[in-house]
């Protein structure tokens, strides 16, 4: 059992004291995301570097934003995008990290509909799997993965279900291209998280935390222990990240959401 947090979420004026936080905190790492900085991440990889080292504690994973979805009208932003990946990749693993965090395409952007030779949904298709397939073609020494994540319907017409996210992985055929299942999208578009993450446990390969209404776990009616005993039983190696709102004051409701969690996941081993 591995739980992280975004170092968004931590307190602190420098990414040191954040990841000295979230030790104090009782989180074993950070996941690094890329609307903290003013420029890529891959410009600060030595300030990233240090505060792993003063710290001790390492980088879980790298998160992307909207402005990094691999998968765009325009050649030219689609190549930008691709050659980001490839640096974040590339970035990932000089940290250690086990992958990025990335989606194909995301509301309000669109791709044409060429009907009757090929909609908008089979565009972004083809789109992502060639996108992922040059993204690991272009670090073949590398071990690090792209974490494909589902975002619930009002924020994307394409990728919504993990079902879907495997679908991608098995046309990409690499197993650097998995499934990051968010237990917040999940609450809006799984039937039964439990469920969905069984049929598809083994293209899992990151998680992100957050309860029913995108707060800290602990503050909606998400059960967490059904997914964590999913995990479990299929000896999950992966990381657990903190991905949501934060209520109140940081330095007592993270502590207080970090022991919820593991009272979950030692709940779902009994």
């Amino acid at each position: 059992m591995k739980f992280a947090i975004q170092h968004s979420l931590l307190p602190g004026d420098t990414l040191t004291e954040k990841f000295q936080r979230a030790a104090d905190f009782g989180f074993a790492g950070v996941e690094v995301v890329a609307w903290g900085f003013a420029v890529p991440m891959w410009e600060v990889a030595a300030d990233i570097e240090q505060a792993m080292k003063i710290s001790g504690v390492p980088v879980s994973s790298l998160c992307t934003m909207r402005s990094d979805d691999f998968v765009h009208p325009e050649l030219a932003e689609r190549e930008k995008r691709l050659q980001g990946m490839v640096k974040l990749l590339q970035l990932a693993q000089q940290l250690g990290a086990t992958g990025i965090v990335g989606l194909p395409i995301r509301q309000p952007q669109m791709l044409p509909d060429l009907s009757p030779v090929a909609d908008e949904h089979s565009l972004i298709t083809q789109l992502a799997v060639a996108q992922l397939k040059s993204a690991i073609a272009q670090t073949p020494d590398g071990t690090t993965s792209v974490f494909l994540e589902p975002l619930n319907r009002y924020e994307s017409r394409y990728l919504k279900t993990i079902a879907h996210a495997a679908q991608l992985c098995e046309s990409v055929a690499s197993s650097r291209v998995q499934i990051m299942a968010d237990m917040f999208h999940m609450s809006i578009e799984e039937a039964h998280i439990a469920q969905a993450m069984t049929d598809v446990i083994q293209h899992i390969g990151h998680v992100h935390l957050a309860d029913s209404n995108r707060l800290l776990p602990g503050h909606g009616h998400t059960d967490f222990v059904a997914p964590f005993a999913v995990l479990q039983r299929a000896k999950f190696g992966g990381w657990l990240a903190l991905e949501c709102g934060v209520p109140g004051n940081p330095q007592e409701t993270l502590p207080a959401a970090a022991k919820f969690l593991r009272e979950c996941w030692q709940r779902a081993a009994e």
